[in-house]
């Protein structure tokens, strides 16, 4: 009988920690598509403003730890924008993020309902712009821009099926690349600094478990890009999305 006992002791606390293990590294991997409200304004191209609503798709891979999280995303959409001079141009972005964060506190209770985040972020993006489409010479203007940064996360679990996240990236240094132009003469490719050609990305997602290894996702995204050398340019991309997310 003692000896029944303390195999079924050994064997739960074995189990346990094979479960705690498992929460404690919970990996991650997710789809998602939605519309993309879209604005640029490109002086090596016109003084007037491109507005308009693309699709965008989104894949998400990270992983979860008691006191350490990261996660990678990478995103594709495509617009035709037009000013309120101009026809139609054709717009592609591209976007591969990297988040990597610790919990700030209280780290010894990942069971709490609020978690805060902080850490670093860095982002990989282009744009590149098409703005004679239906003509046999292309007029295509693209930008570049590798960013290190600050992020942070806030976390919400209201129970165990539903939970909010908002997540923010502020640039600290950029290196930004704009190609040649026959009327510009030359390429430029430099490096920017916090305060100076900022590089903004703001997040809000909410999330619903379905079952034990899936959850629904909606999604609302930010981005906004401004560079002022050796012309001005600024992006303000910003999308909602849906998807599904499997956890392994």
């Amino acid at each position: 009988m003692m000896k029944a006992s303390l195999k079924a002791l050994l064997c739960a606390v074995a189990m346990t920690g094979f479960f705690r293990v498992e929460a404690q590294q919970n990996r991650f991997l997710g789809i998602s598509a939605g519309v993309a409200p879209l604005q640029i304004k490109d002086q090596f191209h016109s003084p007037y403003t491109y507005r308009g609503t693309g699709l965008n798709l989104q894949a998400t891979f990270g992983q979860e730890r008691t006191k350490t999280q990261w996660q990678l995303d990478a995103g594709y959409t495509q617009a035709n924008p037009q000013s309120v001079v101009s026809r139609k141009a054709s717009t592609r972005l591209f976007d591969l993020i990297l988040n990597y964060h610790w919990r700030l506190f209280p780290a010894s209770q990942p069971e709490n309902r609020l978690q805060y985040f902080g850490g670093v972020g860095l982002r990989l993006f282009g744009n590149a712009t098409n703005y004679s489409p239906d003509s046999e010479v292309a007029t295509v203007q693209a930008t570049a821009a590798i960013s290190l940064g600050a992020s942070a996360r806030v976390s919400y679990r209201l129970n165990p099926v539903h939970r909010l996240q908002i997540q923010a990236f502020a640039s600290v240094v950029s290196v930004v690349y704009r190609p040649d132009y026959d009327y510009n003469g030359k390429e430029h490719l430099a490096a920017s600094w916090l305060g100076k050609s900022p590089i903004l990305a703001l997040e809000a997602s909410y999330q619903y478990r379905f079952s034990k290894k899936y959850q629904a996702t909606c999604r609302y995204q930010m981005n906004y890009f401004r560079y002022d050398q050796p012309r001005s340019v600024l992006w303000l991309g910003q999308s909602v999305s849906m998807g599904i997310q499997r956890s392994f």
